[in-house]
């Protein structure tokens, strides 16, 4: 058989019965997968030129790995605006400016400027860029490519050497005129070539319906053309794989279509476009050809191969030409389809991406109204516990005084009326009520806190005096005990402003406390000055004091070191929390220092003179 390369023929050697490539059945064409967008990377970076891509503010979003060839700057570094570093100052704003462009139809552009390469110098280079969105009436991406014109001179000896550079760097206004297509004939073929990017600019809803249009534009295009494949490289780039056939109707229903593996392997792997024709007839076209669908950006991209199925003259070297030609076109469109599929994916990806934040959004807005209903449920139910406690606190505290007022004056009045056993049970009636009764007013006190019910009333009055007051309940305790009890007062000036009854409760919480956990030693009251006008309160004493685990938690409601129920000291627990909160609502602070067996140290700060308010 004899193949034909432009205008010369040479015999080839593979026979007519050499047909080791089995094409798919005619019915099911579009079976094949179409996914390419590994390929799509490896020609992106096999490109001479640096391929970039940018969205409408001139923002790089992408440059191929020639960019760190040419300028020595690394791609990352380079992304977002990092490029214009390497472009000359007075050409940045040319190379913005045109990326920003208002225009309502977007064009393909062409701006020369200077880049600087890897040696420190300034080289012109022409940067061409496109809409990826050509369809849109905004730009947003652009793609393109930066060339070295040094380059280009070098290979510019003729126009017609310029017009072949361009064809080859892919742009698709690519003027194919008689001179550049050698002996097409520029009346029919030009016409043929202009129906069929007419056909393929039509547009097609995705890759492979884009590869069916190619196929079919082409048997429309090319006369004496019955059929037309379009072949890819497989995934691990081992074979080709038919993707699409154009012309399906000129067959037969359920017949196989044979063509030669060699010839369109030797297309692909030469850019050589071959011509082969049968003698045999046996089952096989009478003539075809197969050309390469290639581009100047992105190398080689696979094979269009058409054929006349009985007429072996029907395909001659005009139509190699022709083929030729629209591999080319073909190739500019599967680029332009990748690139639009891309932005599709990365569209979808953003849009379900916004899906989920907005799904996201609108859970955590129902959770947090979930929280902001909790919590006003849960301030209503600490205003009905404050409520309920200080109602309850103010029935119990009525019979408490009434059961305390008789035994007090039992023993006052009928003391020798009362055996020792009789006047030891009044006895013990009455310090187990004045204990009740120390436990319900430190109820009735923490409701009115945590109500906002409570505030202070300041006054005048000699801190000293109130301090030897408060010590001077809990003698007969300690005396039982064998605990000394002393009071150290260093004051220059013995008067502040406070609220009286309620220093004298915090006071008297510390001392009943320190008189409660010590069986021996001492406990020592001490009074001092400190710096900013304000004064210290300490009670020290020689308890058991309090293990390290416990101490950050003393200050807490309902906190006992011993939470049994047969532990050794009774209480709620409140004393020292309550303490806590009137030394906070007269400005001051409380802190403890303690170990086991060595006891407590308890010291507030105040100011000598309080502003009242809630706490």
């Amino acid at each position: 058989m004899t193949h034909y390369h432009g205008n010369n023929s040479f015999r080839s050697e593979f026979s007519d019965g050499e047909i080791l490539y089995k094409a798919s059945e005619i019915a099911s064409p579009q079976r094949q997968v179409c996914d390419r967008a590994t390929q799509d990377d490896r020609l992106l970076e096999a490109s001479p030129h640096i391929v970039w891509k940018a969205n409408a503010s001139g923002w790089a979003t992408y440059l191929g790995q020639r960019w760190e060839e040419y300028t020595g700057i690394p791609v990352a570094a380079a992304l977002g605006f990092g490029y214009l570093a390497r472009v000359h100052p007075e050409d940045r704003p040319r190379l913005l400016g045109r990326s920003r462009t208002s225009a309502s139809s977007p064009q393909s552009y062409e701006i020369k400027f200077r880049l600087l390469a890897r040696e420190g110098a300034y080289r012109w280079n022409v940067a061409r860029g496109t809409p990826a969105n050509a369809d849109s009436q905004e730009v947003l991406e652009w793609v393109g490519t930066y060339t070295d014109m040094d380059a280009i001179e070098q290979t510019q000896d003729s126009p017609a050497a310029e017009a072949e550079m361009l064809r080859r760097q892919g742009r698709p206004e690519v003027n194919f005129t008689a001179e550049n297509l050698g002996k097409i004939d520029a009346a029919s073929d030009l016409q043929a070539i202009e129906r069929f990017t007419n056909l393929l600019s039509q547009g097609a809803g995705n890759l492979c319906e884009l590869l069916q249009a190619i196929a079919d534009a082409t048997v429309e295009a090319i006369a004496g053309a019955e059929f037309c494949l379009v072949a890819l490289p497989d995934y691990d780039s081992s074979g080709l794989k038919l993707i699409a056939v154009g012309g399906a109707s000129n067959f037969e229903k359920g017949k196989t279509l044979h063509v030669q593996d060699k010839l369109l392997l030797k297309a692909f792997a030469t850019g050589e476009s071959q011509l082969w024709r049968s003698q045999s007839g046996s089952g096989v076209p009478a003539a075809a050809c197969a050309a390469a669908i290639e581009s100047g950006d992105t190398g080689r991209l696979g094979v269009l191969a058409i054929g006349n199925v009985q007429d072996s003259t029907a395909i001659d070297g005009g139509s190699v030409q022709l083929l030729a030609v629209m591999g080319r076109q073909a190739a500019i469109a599967i680029n332009r389809a990748r690139a639009i599929e891309k932005l599709n994916k990365q569209e979808q990806l953003l849009d379900l991406q916004n899906e989920l934040l907005i799904r996201q959004q609108e859970e955590l807005e129902n959770q947090g109204r979930r929280i902001q209903q909790q919590k006003l449920q849960l301030l209503e139910a600490a205003k009905l516990k404050s409520q309920f406690l200080a109602t309850m606190s103010h029935e119990l505290r009525t019979p408490m005084n009434a059961i305390i007022g008789f035994s007090q004056l039992l023993l006052r009045q009928h003391k020798p009326l009362l055996s020792a056993q009789q006047t030891d049970m009044v006895g013990r009636i009455l310090n187990n009520g004045k204990n009740l009764l120390v436990l319900i007013n430190d109820i009735l006190d923490l409701s009115k806190i945590e109500s906002g019910r409570t505030e202070l009333e300041t006054e005048e009055f000699d801190l000293t005096e109130l301090v030897m007051d408060a010590a001077l309940e809990f003698p007969n305790q300690a005396a039982e005990k064998n605990v000394a009890m002393s009071v150290s007062a260093c004051l220059q000036d013995r008067f502040i402003v406070n609220d009286k009854l309620r220093l004298r409760q915090v006071l008297v919480n510390l001392i009943s406390n320190a008189v409660k956990f010590t069986h021996q030693g001492s406990i020592c009251i001490e009074l001092g000055e400190l710096e900013g006008d304000r004064l210290s309160i300490a009670v020290r004493d020689t308890g058991i004091g309090i293990s390290e685990t416990d101490r950050p938690h003393i200050f807490d409601k309902f906190h006992q070191a011993d939470q049994s129920t047969t532990r050794p000291y009774p209480g709620t627990g409140l004393g020292l929390a309550i303490t806590a909160y009137l030394v906070e609502m007269m400005d001051g602070t409380i802190a403890v220092e303690s170990q086991l067996e060595k006891g407590s140290r308890f010291a507030i700060e105040i100011p000598r003179k309080v502003n009242p308010k809630k706490p």
